[in-house]
């Protein structure tokens, strides 16, 4: 599985290397924008942006998207490198994004399960707390985590609230299906894009994927994600979470939407102007 970043030459890599060495050993609060602009300098092939013009440049959104991984690209590129485009279509106020990302890296037992686990774990709290990011428990397929994200969600909603709403990126599935696939995300997902849009914050979609061996990222229009109160939990859930999804797969090849081939019913998914 790729983790290092294409560049011409890995001595580019240094100066990405550097900054965030140094923003670790200080642990203060640091603007994760001129983490991203340092990583999209040293990234090469640079990545493929389609429709810019979508991201709104004041208003607050949060931004979805697909959790892209493959043998030949890491999960974290493309969100460090969505995260500069934003940033440059942002007013200066308003440029950082709160990312939810998973607290741990999980590994089945031995060496990986009581030695890398913690390590990973102490690691994220780390570039969490210096960036302001949301942690949650990972998703996994065999071990329960219900009840163990409170804190998280907790969190994510304070960002949203007040005078001005924050900038919150996430992608529901928290984890990637098979070759890059969408993939069904965990129960909840979509009540909790529901709380922290509460009809008033727009989502900004943004689908991932390899074009011809180069990474792509494509914006489509924001839109609100209205709230089927009408429905019970379960189904209100099911009913954000298809319509988040579907919007996702719009914006990727055919042969990545995976269960969301299908255009979804777009009755509760009101475009944003």
């Amino acid at each position: 599985m790729a983790f290092i970043p294409p560049s011409r030459h890995p001595l580019v890599l240094a100066p990405v290397v550097v900054h965030a060495a140094n923003d670790f050993v200080r642990g203060a609060p640091a603007p994760f924008s001129a983490l991203t602009s340092k990583f999209a300098q040293a990234f090469f092939p640079p990545p493929r942006v389609l429709d810019v013009q979508c991201i709104p440049a004041a208003d607050p959104f949060l931004l979805v998207f697909n959790h892209y991984e493959t043998a030949r690209v890491a999960a974290w590129w493309a969100p460090l490198l969505a995260a500069n485009v934003i940033a440059a279509q942002r007013v200066e106020t308003s440029r950082e994004i709160h990312f939810v990302m998973a607290r741990e890296w999980w590994y089945p037992g031995g060496f990986g399960r009581y030695v890398k686990q913690p390590l990973m774990q102490w690691l994220l709290a780390r570039f969490a707390r210096v960036y302001d990011f949301v942690t949650v428990p990972p998703i996994l397929d065999a071990i329960s985590t219900r009840g163990e994200g409170a804190g998280g969600v907790r969190r994510a909603l304070a960002l949203t609230r007040g005078d001005t709403a924050a900038l919150v990126g996430i992608a529901p599935e928290g984890h990637s299906g098979p070759n890059g696939q969408l993939c069904e995300p965990p129960a909840g997902a979509g009540i909790f894009l529901l709380w922290l849009a509460r009809e008033k914050i727009p989502l900004l979609p943004l689908g991932i994927y390899e074009d011809s061996a180069t990474l792509t990222l494509r914006f489509g229009a924001p839109f609100y994600l209205q709230d089927s109160r009408a429905l019970d939990r379960t189904e209100r859930d099911r009913a954000a979470t298809v319509r988040v999804m579907g919007a996702l797969a719009a914006l990727l090849p055919e042969a990545l939407r995976g269960m969301y081939a299908t255009p979804p019913d777009d009755e509760r998914l009101e475009i944003a102007v």
